[in-house]
């Protein structure tokens, strides 16, 4: 007697099909979440590294408005004038403009900007141990106002390069993980170097101001 509850040809066609399929479609979207995935990620990299970035342009900035008084009583012998001096000239990633102006290069790599880091905190320090030479810059406004900001600006910095250190370590890690190494390596994610700071740059320049008024 035939069987009626007999498959058809068909659906037996069908269903391993379907089957692979799904399972097609599923990795498929496995692959594109891990992929965007990565991109996330390595664009929260690029905004923790415009984050260090904005960090030290406030450095500098502070460095900007200090200069032209510092440099008004120093002479060009003294090591605040030639680290300033080297700052300009020397320190690829920073840009000066025609009123003697510096500023940050908006491209400038993680390694340009461990540069910058490490030469402003020298400068920092040497305006700290210069400045007391001369009675009219520790009685200033100026250098008080530099001393308050140059603090607020060392935590921000501080609170900065750790969390770009985090994000990449994040992104490393993600990328090196199996299956994700093959989605890293077709869609050319590279792995990320961590911030480096210097010996300088990571122990905060702190500026000691005692006012003659």
């Amino acid at each position: 007697m035939e069987n009626k509850n007999k498959m058809p040809l068909w659906m037996k066609i069908c269903i391993p099909i379907g089957i692979i399929l799904l399972i097609l479609a599923m990795l498929v979207g496995s692959c594109v979440g891990s992929y965007n995935n990565m991109i996330a990620l390595q664009e929260n990299c690029t905004t923790k590294q415009a984050n260090i970035q904005t960090s030290l342009q406030s450095r500098l900035d502070k460095i900007n408005e200090l200069m032209p008084s510092v440099q008004g009583y120093m002479d060009h012998e003294s090591q605040t004038f030639k680290d300033v001096t080297a700052l300009r000239s020397n320190t690829s990633g920073v840009e000066m403009d025609s009123s003697g102006k510096m500023t940050i290069r908006t491209s400038a790599s993680i390694q340009e900007l461990q540069e910058v880091d490490s030469v402003t905190s020298s400068l920092v320090r040497d305006i700290n141990v210069n400045h007391e030479a001369y009675p009219e810059l520790q009685s200033s406004d100026l250098m008080s106002d530099f001393m308050v900001s140059v603090e607020g600006v060392e935590n921000r910095l501080r609170v900065a390069r750790d969390n770009y250190n985090e994000a990449v370590q994040e992104y490393n890690t993600t990328i090196r993980k199996f299956p994700n190494s093959i989605i890293a390596g077709v869609g050319g994610f590279e792995k990320m170097d961590k911030y480096q700071a210097s010996t300088e740059a990571q122990n905060a320049p702190k500026v000691e101001f005692n006012s003659n008024k």
